[in-house]
Formats: structure tokens, sequence, C-alpha cells
């Protein structure tokens, strides 16, 4: 089985992913009625001598129990899984009043304290819907990256990504570094900062958004069928994956936009921006969703709050182009 890696900004999602019951039946045994017999002859002895008359019993045939062989129904099909997922059932997200962390991307450490504040509240916000799904949750490990990094899912990526084979988010602290460092030298600074801000978290919120995928089934079934289809059938799999990344991102950010400071304001409309900004059209694969779509979803799930808002998976193809 070949691990799962998927990445943001319109970095490809590389492909490459039974449980029976047993049971049985009561043996059914019936007790057999014995009878003594009643019969008194009424003729009276003749010269041949009086009548044999044979005592006889009668019979009763025993009930015979069918055995009926236990069926297992059949596992659901990798189709069932990305349509039909219970995660889309499990309701609107609570609270779990997540702010935003105060460090910023002056330097690895920073950065990294950064990514930890919203992750953990990514783990407190997702396991009660997790385990309403049917699955167990685990928490993802995350890495910062600040240069070169080898993974089980892959050699080195060009943006922060999310590797199913060892529950990791590898996040680009690199690329938050640098523009911290560019942003400091603009005019309209604090926009620029609040971009950056907007981004890290929104950047966490989707490759999270992955690690549930992951946890529920549906990142591999949706890899399984994508590696049977070519061309563009194969590229929309990949939107529909990535689309449904942002829009359970939103589900997050939605949820706790009060106390994260995204009620409005500056903040509000740089992740707004972001998202309208953020098609694949600037890469060279059309793997991630057009700029005409990500906003869509990813303002689907801030809204309602729920994950029945993210099955990308039953969209019209115009919606996830």
């Amino acid at each position: 089985m070949l691990p799962i890696v998927v990445v943001v900004a319109g970095v490809a999602a590389l492909l490459m992913w039974r449980q029976v019951s047993s049971g049985r039946d009561d043996d059914y045994t019936s007790p057999q009625p014995t009878y003594t017999s009643t019969y008194e002859p009424t003729a009276e002895p003749t010269e041949t001598g009086a009548p044999t008359i044979p005592a006889t019993r009668p019979t009763r045939t025993r009930p015979t129990a069918t055995r009926t062989t236990p069926t297992t129904p059949p596992p659901p099909s990798d189709l069932d899984i990305v349509t039909k997922n219970r995660i889309y059932k499990t309701g609107v997200q609570r609270t779990v009043n997540c702010r935003e962390s105060s460090a910023r991307a002056n330097s690895p450490a920073n950065a990294r304290k950064y990514y930890t504040q919203i992750l953990s509240c990514l783990n407190r916000a997702w396991p009660r819907q997790v385990a309403l799904s049917g699955k167990t949750f685990a928490p993802p490990r995350m890495i910062a990256f600040t240069g070169p990094v080898s993974t089980p899912c892959s050699g080195n990526a060009p943006s922060s990504f999310y590797c199913s084979a060892n529950r990791t988010i590898y996040m680009d602290a690199t690329t938050d570094l640098k523009r911290y460092r560019q942003f400091l030298g603009y005019g309209n600074r604090s926009t620029a900062m609040a971009f950056l801000r907007a981004d890290m978290s929104d950047t966490m919120a989707h490759e999270y958004g992955h690690h549930l995928q992951h946890l529920t089934g549906i990142l591999r079934a949706s890899s399984n069928i994508q590696y049977e289809r070519s061309g563009d059938a194969a590229l929309q799999m990949s939107r529909r994956l990535e689309l449904q990344a942002t829009c359970l991102g939103g589900v997050f950010l939605g949820a706790n936009k009060s106390s994260y400071g995204l009620n409005g304001g500056l903040f509000k409309s740089q992740l707004d921006w972001l998202h309208a900004h953020q098609g694949d059209e600037y890469g060279t694969r059309r793997d991630h969703g057009s700029r005409a779509v990500v906003p869509r979803w990813a303002a689907a799930g801030f809204k309602t709050r729920s994950p029945a808002s993210c099955n990308t998976y039953l969209a019209a193809a115009t919606y996830v182009r």
C-alpha cells in the first residue's frame, strides 16, 4: 500500500488502501414423544386361534431445522465512501473558542508557535465529529520545515502538505518567514501582515482537512478512484479532494470566527481575498480548483459550520472546475 501526499497551492496530490463478521445458528433439537398401545381385541377366540394384533407405535417426523449461512454485507465501495460518508451527517461544529496566536513569523520558533496554536484548537474541534462518523480520532503530527525535508510520502515538496503514511502535516515555514521579511518593507504593512496570518491559518486548517479525509477513509477512496481515471477525469477527482479540504477548513474557521477575530475587519477581508485568488490557474496543473470555485467551497464551510456542505463528490462538474 502506497502512502498518499496532498499539498496546497496548486501542487498535485500524489496517488499513491475489511473486516468480516461471523455468526452461528443455535442447534435445534426436538424431544421425541413415546406412546403406549391401548388396543383391546373385541372378537372371541376362534378355532384358528386368536388373531395376533401387532402393537404399533405411531411415528412422528422429526422437524428439521434449516441452517442459514450468515452473510457478511460487502464493504462500501470507494464511491460510497466519498459520497455517503457519515462525516457529512455529524452536524454543526461547536466552537472551541480558539484564539489566534500572538506569535508572528519573524523566526522559525515563532512560526512554529503560530502553527501549534491553531493545531491545538483543531485537535479539540474535530474529535466529536470523527467519532460520530464511526471512526477513531487520532491527532496528526506537525513539522514546520525551513529547509529540505524528506517524508515517507515523497522527497522534497515545494509547499505545505499532508502525508498520510505518518499522519503528519508539514508546514512550509521557509516561505512564511520569507514573506514576513518582505512585508516589513511594504507601505501597507498591516494589510500584508493580515494576509500572511490569514494564509498561515487557512493553510493549517486546509491540511487538517486532509487529515480528516484520511481518518474517515475519504482520502484513500478518492485516490483509488483517481487512479482508475486519466486526463481531466483524474484531475477532477483531485480537485474534489482539495476543494473538500478547503471547505472542512472553513467549517473550523467559521465555528471559531468570533474568538479567532474573523467576524469582519482586515483579517477576514484578507482571508476572503486569499480564497478569491487561490485558484490552480496560477500553477501548471488543474488539480486544486479554479479561483471561480475555491471561494464557493471556503464560504460554504465557513457559513454553515457543517461538513454537510462539503460533499464535493456529489457536486456538478461546474462547481469543481
